[in-house]
């Protein structure tokens, strides 16, 4: 079976679902319908939340890379871990609020589009590994600079983070370009 042909049957295993009922009442919503009906609301939030994700992923990644000991030489890792934490929280506070408001602008294009749950699969993947690797990293952290021992499954997961939060943002541009 082709990617095609499994995205199409996929599309419609969910319209035999109650998601197409329940992303029709969301579209009637009067908040939908002024993001619908004003021509900067979504592109405007989409614009945000690309920028929340470039955020995001731009300090996860510094952070991974210096825990797998590409970049950021200079500095220990709780200098680097404190210099990106709220970066990280920021960013993926404002991507959930705009992810939740383009959800509501276009319900149905999101909802009954296979891409968009396969995303939000490894979204959730990539959640609770990101939970992970902050808890291990931070019990870590006093001890990384010193005790280079019983690091791998940390630098496993640094590196995990990085594959999963680009398949996360390659989902979201490729909800455009699904069958719905």
């Amino acid at each position: 079976m082709s990617i095609g042909e499994f995205l199409f049957q996929m599309t419609e295993a969910i319209r035999q679902t109650p998601i197409v009922e329940f992303s029709l009442w969301v579209s009637d919503w009067p908040f939908a319908i002024w993001l619908q009906s004003h021509f900067l609301a979504i592109p405007g939030f989409q614009t945000l939340h690309i920028l929340a994700i470039a955020v995001l992923f731009g300090s996860t990644l510094m952070l991974n890379l210096k825990v797998l000991g590409v970049s950021g030489k200079d500095q220990t890792l709780p200098q680097i871990f404190n210099r990106y934490q709220p970066w990280i929280k920021g960013g993926a506070l404002v991507l959930i609020t705009t992810g939740i408001i383009l959800l509501i602008s276009e319900p149905v294009r999101n909802m009954v589009n296979p891409i968009f749950w396969i995303k939000m699969g490894v979204l959730a993947v990539t959640i609770v590994v990101s939970l992970w690797f902050q808890a291990a990293v931070r019990g870590r952290m006093e001890q990384w600079d010193v005790s280079p021992g019983g690091q791998g499954s940390i630098k496993l997961g640094a590196v995990a983070l990085i594959v999963l939060w680009m398949l996360v943002m390659v989902g979201g541009r490729w909800i455009a370009y699904a069958p719905v």
